[in-house]
């Protein structure tokens, strides 16, 4: 950034221009481009995030697996697949945490369909992030399946919205 009274290259967060002394304070820090956080947010669709592929596992799996699958990938989450491979579960950080507290069973013997969330809600790649942030907002999710044809090919989290909003909000 330069200075605007002797156009001396400053460092922004200065007070005054080290070379001709001139008040900087009233200087503020470029900000996103004029409406494209609003943009980015309202009319992106999901398909922009490149979801990652998803962890797909049957109902009949173990948690166990789910768990090293979860760890092995460093995913939130896995998607449960019924045999027909349309979308019947979801299985999170959550779910395990919620519902694997007291241990009776141990998780090489636990079903992921006794303790996954069932019928998820989820979206298409077609759908915008402002649609996802409104679901996980309102259902308190982390984590949603992307579908497509019922079939599920991908997932979001909102690290993945948070990180593509902070690498695309502020480009030039």
């Amino acid at each position: 950034m330069r200075c605007p009274d002797c156009d001396a290259e400053i460092i922004l967060g200065q007070d005054n221009c080290e070379s001709c002394g001139s008040d900087l304070t009233f200087l503020s820090a470029p900000g996103p481009k004029e409406g494209r956080l609003h943009e980015l947010i309202l009319e992106d669709p999901l398909s922009q995030l490149n979801a990652p592929a998803p962890i797909l596992l049957k109902g009949s799996d173990s948690v166990e697996k789910a768990i090293q699958q979860m760890r092995k990938q460093r995913y939130g989450s896995v998607i449960v697949a019924d045999d027909a491979g349309a979308l019947s579960g979801i299985f999170t950080e959550r779910d395990a945490l919620i519902r694997l507290q007291h241990g009776e069973t141990p998780l090489a013997k636990t079903r992921i369909a006794d303790v996954m969330t069932k019928q998820p809600h989820s979206l298409k790649g077609t759908d915008t992030i402002a649609q996802a942030l409104n679901l996980m907002a309102v259902g308190g999710y982390r984590h949603l399946p992307i579908v497509h044809d019922g079939q599920p090919v991908g997932f979001c989290s909102i690290r993945g919205i948070l990180r593509y909003i902070s690498q695309n909000a502020l480009e030039g």
